[in-house]
């Protein structure tokens, strides 16, 4: 039950009853008499990515071009210190992503640090960099990864004074109750200080950039072997991968240090990066923070 609780931050109880009533389809469409953690894990992901095609024909080529995109999502879960425990990566088809490369939390959270968000903008860039340093080019399944980069960036040095530029606040959002959504955000500054912070979203990406592709490049034999595996097998877990490239079992998780800015939590906490690569051009599809 803790790996359910873990996959399901901030649901209600109604929620969590419809997620026991697909467990229970599940288990009964393969004839079984009690409900299995592998329902339960079916049910989760039907509900929160769509359901799975698994009849739908992928060509070799695209599947090892999606495994070696969710790979490089994938392992650098391993390498960054503040990133959330991977718990699956998978090239079956789910809603309009190709594949999926999944992070739990270890506890509910009500704010963010500065290095998880900065190890998230890592974590998104894993699949682009991936595709580059195995094909010499990238696919439209990147552009939601890059979309969620940049926005990460921006909120940092905007909403949350994470940046050089000091602990200020830029733009105020126009929010009317009656659609109770953002509308606009209201430019109050000048074209000199708009040219600062894109200089300073720009220094972060390319920083983040930068180390996660000496992370992939520095470890491209593991890169390799997991993308093999995940062809082969499709889903791999958390304690397939550990097994697969010989790192030791999870230790406790830590998230963050005790001098960490910090940034409140806008997006569910399970995470998902996935490969959009369908037919109109990477249009983006991705449930919560599918990176």
């Amino acid at each position: 039950m803790q790996r359910v609780a873990r996959a399901t931050p901030g649901s209600s109880g109604a929620d969590l009853a419809n997620l026991v009533n697909e467990a229970a389809l599940f288990a009964a469409r393969a004839d079984r008499e009690k409900v299995e953690m592998e329902d339960f894990e079916e049910a989760r992901d039907k509900l929160l990515m769509g359901v799975a095609r698994k009849s739908r024909i992928i060509t070799p080529e695209d599947k090892r071009k999606t495994a070696y995109h969710e790979s490089g999502h994938a392992l650098l879960h391993y390498y960054l210190k503040y990133a959330d425990p991977l718990h699956k990566v998978t090239v079956v088809p789910r809603g309009r992503a190709l594949g999926l490369a999944v992070s739990l939390p270890e506890k509910d959270s009500y704010s963010r640090g500065k290095g998880w968000l900065l190890d998230r903008i890592k974590i998104a860039y894993g699949g682009y960099i991936a595709e580059k340093l195995i094909f010499d080019e990238t696919t439209t399944g990147t552009q939601n990864d890059l979309q969620q980069a940049t926005d990460i960036a921006r909120r940092m040095v905007t909403e949350w004074g994470m940046s050089e530029i000091g602990a200020v606040s830029f733009g105020k959002e126009d929010e009317p109750i009656f659609i109770g959504k953002e509308i606009a955000r209201h430019k109050d500054y000048s074209e000199h200080t708009a040219e600062a912070i894109d200089a300073e979203v720009r220094r972060i990406l390319q920083e983040s950039f930068k180390e996660a592709t000496d992370i992939l490049t520095d470890h491209r034999d593991q890169l390799d072997m997991l993308t093999e595996a995940l062809v082969e097998r499709e889903t791999l877990t958390d304690v397939d991968v550990r097994e697969l490239l010989g790192f030791p079992a999870p230790a406790e998780h830590t998230e963050s240090s005790e001098t960490e800015e910090h940034a409140p939590v806008t997006r569910p906490d399970s995470v998902e990066e996935g490969n959009n690569t369908e037919s109109d051009q990477g249009e983006s599809s991705d449930q919560g923070e599918q990176t």
